[in-house]
């Protein structure tokens, strides 16, 4: 029931944590000429939550995770002679994190869902249930997952010295190993968001009628990854005079695609137009895999011209007056160009390609309407299939890929490359009386080849659609009563979801400090950034798993503010030491010595509102089984007026939902990706400290008393920007629902020995 206003319900999720940590370091000097050290560390963080790893808003669905980690690291320095000295080090990392298993696991039939069998049923939940606008339950749909990585790395690097010039070389070589048990969707899923064929056009409704507008259920798969990084360097740090140095050097790296090795390296699925699978002879034409011609257990190539060249210099020139004297002021600026591999969630996709698991949404398959407790049923009672789960790989001659049709594929574009960042950046230093340095700095960066996710098969016939009223009722299953509104037979193709490296971002920012050094016990540093970014996609799941995804027809309609872009931020630190007079005796230093207040203040403008249609499919051109998303937007037709204050707006609103309106059907909507911000941060933290000497210098008590968010200012967060969610006072788009911790008051005691 209730218990916040006529149809809120307000709690406080339970997180528990238990971390332990152990860690170890040796250094021995073998010689005048060779020492060696080793570190390690070990350690053990399970957690609980009330709330499961995405999806539920409500209590009663507990998830754990279960973190683990290890790291070890030997190295070895010798000196060949005065002027020059050789580095080696090995080291190894390892993390195993089991998450998003049910804290109370129960099959989905124990609650009357009597047509969903889990995959994995000693670890199955309840079914995720979402109603856009009101609220999600549920176990999470995205577990249980196991993730398992380990990285191994050889580095040597080699410094002479020779006059004015000190020369490094080095190499690395690094092996990724990346293993992903993933059983998402295991319990089932179902959506509510009022565009079912079926449906009231109201999300509530339809949840308490038992008509939802789809299901989609997974078998598990794991994928094993392996990708190796050989990196070669060489630098000069040139002295031209005493007041004037320059840096230069190149980098030459090679990344290896991350394959998948599940299945003897075939568990990955090419999309190639035309050609026929000698793999799986029985696959549809188009779709093909490691083994065929042009597909290899990534999806793409090594590519071997990624060298990376860069300068830089430093410069401390005498002015003067306006320089304070030598040495105190100093420019300093640089250039250079930097790979590095995207993240191993494109690997991880590959799970769900058939035939070696499978996708299923029901009876919708076969174009009818899931019902709520048997989904392999239609929810008229006139039609029902098989349902295949648990799910068993076929071999390669027996696999029917009719089972899964329409096919929801995740493929890799065969140009996939290597991203890579033009850094760049321009800083002028100066020290001030009182030992306080003041710098001033412009900082940027170009990135290119980012990785974002894209539609291959969308509907391409829209204004078609939009005319026929049967379309428009299925429109959620369009590909199957019309699939030839797409540009691959919708049937079987119900969605080609495509990452490729056709991102690019930018940014700017100015960047200003002052610092002193510490004085009478007095010590501060002040930030200030004023910044812009901009992108298409700032991650993986901000094309790729997001409520907006990319779209197909206009990619660059998604450029827009970074998901992280801040554009002003200032951070001070501070800290006194109270002062005891050397003449004080006795037990006066004790009482009134070692005092200390330090402090964090961070004000910052609020980040980019992602504002999206999703559940809709009012556009005509994507559908449920799209993997990637849907790109569906409102149109702005008005001024988007900002509240700024949710504690006292109508409804407790940031920005007024009037200014957006629903297209028509078989249009995109007009609202560009994050043209405007949230809400922003003004939160102040504070410590004090007590020293208190046991006995000698290197023997002492700290107590301290630390206030996080000391005056209790409500950090709220952004508010919700899915249109589908309804205009209050109904629905919540364009309310601020939640907001960040109130004051946080902890005591803490520590002894140095």
């Amino acid at each position: 029931m209730p218990n916040s206003g006529l149809q809120g319900y307000s709690f406080n999720p339970v997180h528990t944590d238990s971390d332990d940590q152990g860690l170890f370091r040796i250094d021995h000097t073998l010689s005048p000429k060779d020492s060696i050290w080793g570190y390690g560390l070990i350690e053990h963080n399970p957690g609980q939550n009330d709330l499961p790893f995405f999806g539920a808003t409500l209590p009663g669905f507990a998830g754990t995770a279960d973190r683990n980690a290890y790291q070890f690291a030997v190295a070895g320095n010798h000196v060949f002679s005065a002027n020059m000295l050789n580095e080696f080090r090995i080291s190894y990392t390892r993390t195993n994190i089991p998450f998003a298993y049910p804290v109370h696991p129960q099959l989905p039939s124990s609650a009357g869902f009597t047509g969903i069998i889990p995959q994995d049923q000693k670890n199955a939940g309840l079914p995720s249930i979402f109603i856009s606008g009101l609220f999600g339950m549920g176990d999470s749909p995205q577990g249980p997952e196991d993730e398992v990585g380990n990285t191994y790395q050889i580095t040597d690097n080699l410094t002479r010295t020779a006059g004015r010039h000190s020369l490094k070389f080095g190499l690395a070589v690094t092996r990724f190993e990346y293993n992903h048990l993933f059983e998402g969707s295991n319990n089932g899923d179902f959506s509510f968001a009022g565009a079912g064929a079926y449906s009231s056009g109201i999300p509530g409704l339809d949840f308490l009628l038992g008509i939802p507008d789809s299901y989609s259920q997974a078998s598990a798969n794991t994928a094993r990854a392996r990708g190796y990084e050989y990196y070669v360097f060489a630098q000069d740090q040139y002295r031209v005079r005493a007041n004037l140095t320059l840096t230069y050097g190149v980098g030459w790296q090679i990344d290896t695609p991350l394959s998948n090795l599940t299945n003897n390296g075939r568990a990955v699925n090419c999309f190639r137009p035309g050609q026929q699978s000698s793999v799986y002879p029985t696959a549809p034409t188009g779709l093909i895999f490691p083994g065929d011609p042009g597909c290899t257990p990534s999806g793409y190539e090594t590519h071997y011209g990624h060298v990376g060249p860069r300068i830089g210099f430093a410069w401390s020139p005498d002015a003067g007056w306006l320089s304070g004297g030598t040495g105190k002021l100093s420019i300093r600026g640089g250039f250079g160009i930097y790979f590095n591999r995207s993240e191993d969630q494109p690997v991880l996709q590959s799970v769900f390609d058939p035939p070696f698991s499978i996708f299923s949404s029901g009876i919708a398959a076969v174009g009818g309407s899931p019902s709520f407790a048997a989904p392999f049923t239609d929810v008229t009672g006139s039609n029902s299939i098989p349902n295949l789960f648990p799910y068993t790989v076929p071999s390669a001659a027996s696999a029917d890929f009719s089972l899964f049709e329409p096919l929801a594929l995740s493929v890799t574009d065969p140009r996939f490359t290597v991203p890579y960042a033009e850094n760049y950046n321009l800083t002028v230093e100066r020290e001030l009386p009182a030992k306080t340095i003041v710098s001033l700095g412009y900082v940027g960066a170009v990135s290119h080849h980012l990785l974002v996710e894209r539609e291959l098969n969308p509907g391409l016939n829209p204004q078609g659609c939009a005319a026929n009223p049967t379309c428009v009722q299925f429109r959620s299953i369009q590909n199957i009563f019309f699939p030839n509104n797409f540009q691959y037979p919708g049937n079987i193709f119900g969605s080609v979801g495509d990452q490729t490296t056709d991102g690019n971002s930018n940014y700017n920012s100015f960047q200003a400090n002052l610092r002193n050094s510490p004085s009478h016990g007095l010590q501060f540093s002040a930030s200030y950034t004023w910044s812009h970014s901009l992108d298409i996609g700032s991650h993986f799941e901000d094309t790729g798993l997001s409520t907006r995804a990319l779209n197909p027809f206009n990619p660059h309609a998604n450029y827009g503010d970074s998901v992280f872009d801040a554009r002003q931020r200032f951070v001070a630190y501070y800290s006194y030491q109270i002062p005891v007079r050397n003449g004080d005796r006795g037990f006066i230093p004790v009482l009134i010595g070692g005092w200390e207040i330090s402090g964090i203040t961070t004000l910052q403008t609020g980040f980019p509102i992602t504002i999206s249609n999703p559940g809709t499919y009012t556009s005509l051109t994507c559908t449920a089984f799209v993997y990637y998303g849907c790109w569906d937007v409102p149109n702005v037709s008005g001024p988007v007026q900002i509240y700024r204050n949710p504690r006292t707006s109508p409804n407790n609103l940031w920005f007024n939902p009037d200014a957006f309106s629903q297209p028509p059907f078989g249009i995109i909507g007009n609202a560009r990706r994050n043209f405007f911000h949230g809400p922003g941060l003004n939160e102040t933290d504070l410590a004090l400290h007590k020293w208190i000497p046991l006995g000698s210098e290197s023997r002492r008590l700290e107590l301290r008393l630390e206030a996080f968010n000391v005056f209790n200012h409500a950090q709220f967060n952004n508010p919700d920007g899915s249109f589908s969610d309804g205009i209050p006072p109904n629905g919540t788009f364009g309310r601020v629902l939640s907001a960040g911790p109130p004051r946080l008051v902890q005591l803490a005691a520590k002894i140095y020995f």
